[in-house]
């Protein structure tokens, strides 16, 4: 005869192990309405789930184009600043200039001072940062752009004395030139040694040094070889790029630096009638143009700069489009959450209740 068994241990191993699922599920819903998130998105959004990704790297890329924008506008800020200083610095030793370019006694050991001081300054502006990264020296943003005018930083002769160096060695030992002839030969090696040049070719004699390595320290203008080295770009938004980069190296600098050396190093009070108009007229000459392109230059980067708003508003509403779908996709109902709450709970109520009393069963109850 066959008998049908009732076993209290499978009932109460079966009551447990639903117990325990409630728990898990009870465990998550709370984490879920204390947090406002789904506990498992991709389980909980199944097909849409690739459409949640898809948003989150929108997300993502959006937050990078903002931070992005904060850095241009830090920098493009900065380094407009720095160039309209560097303009009112050049401008001044120009207007000094213009003022005794026929009459050297009258200016001549001021305009040496005068340059001396635009000289401290420019190097100061040159070498400025934006959160411990040049702004002049190109893509080697951790390297000055520019050394100190005297010196002292152990790479050898200070800018000073190369340039000084370059003028004597052309003369054959005299600080200074005397003749037009003269002013001419120390003209041309000064050109040589701002001009730009390809790094792997030596300085052309009798120039030992050149302006890069010299005087300037950041990213070459070309590469070994010749080819333009990168230059500094940003991009604030998809499909967008600004190369506003602005080097200390670029033709622009090379032309004031050497305006203001050719008038610091030598003392054009000093010189006779046949060197002076032609030397001060070529230091003239390279202030005027590189003033001419600094400006231009720094009106580009003032329209670059213009747009920087424009571009944050745009991501700015992007990020709230973006935000308003992944939080619709991944955030719970605070309502529903709370009545999935109170039903696993009674759920679990239940099945607690059911395990004590199947634990309180004893067949000797009944015989």
């Amino acid at each position: 005869m066959l008998m049908n068994t009732i076993s209290t241990l499978g009932l109460s191993k079966r009551l447990r192990t639903s117990m325990a699922g409630l728990q898990i599920g009870l465990a998550r819903v709370t984490d879920e309405l204390a947090s406002g998130k789904r506990h498992d998105v991709a389980g909980s959004l199944g097909a849409r789930a690739g459409q949640a990704i898809s948003f989150r790297q929108m997300h993502e890329r959006t937050d990078e184009y903002l931070k992005t924008c904060t850095l241009l506008d830090s920098r493009m800020t900065l380094m407009s600043g720095s160039m309209s200083e560097m303009d009112k610095a050049c401008s001044d030793v120009l207007a000094l200039a213009l003022t005794g370019a026929e009459q050297p006694p009258s200016v001549g050991w001021g305009l040496g001072i005068a340059a001396r001081g635009a000289l401290d300054q420019m190097v100061g502006l040159l070498n400025a940062t934006v959160g411990g990264r040049s702004l002049f020296s190109g893509v080697d943003v951790d390297a000055a752009a520019m050394r100190p005018i005297r010196g002292g930083d152990g790479l050898g002769p200070s800018p000073m004395d190369v340039v000084k160096g370059a003028i004597s060695t052309v003369l054959g030992g005299p600080a200074a030139p005397a003749t037009a002839a003269e002013a001419a030969a120390v003209i041309a090696a000064l050109d040589d040694l701002f001009a730009v040049r390809d790094p792997a070719t030596p300085a052309p004699p009798p120039l030992t040094q050149t302006y890069e390595g010299g005087l300037y320290t950041g990213t070459t203008a070309l590469a070994p070889g010749g080819a333009p080295n990168p230059r500094v770009s940003g991009t604030p938004e998809e499909g967008v790029e600004l190369a506003y980069g602005v080097q200390a190296n670029d033709p622009m600098m090379r032309s004031l630096m050497q305006g203001l050396f050719m008038l610091a190093a030598v003392d054009t009070g000093t010189l006779p009638a046949g060197a002076y108009q032609p030397y001060m007229d070529v230091a003239i000459d390279r202030l005027s143009a590189g003033l001419g392109e600094l400006r231009r230059v720094q009106a580009e980067i003032g329209i670059q700069h213009a747009s920087i708003p424009d571009t944050k508003q745009r991501l700015d509403a992007r990020m709230k489009v973006l935000n308003e779908q992944i939080i619709a996709l991944e955030d719970v109902d605070p309502y529903e959450t709370s009545l999935r709450l109170g039903q696993i709970e009674a759920q679990l109520e239940a099945t607690m209740s059911a395990t004590a009393r199947v634990s309180r069963l004893r067949l000797t109850d009944y015989l």
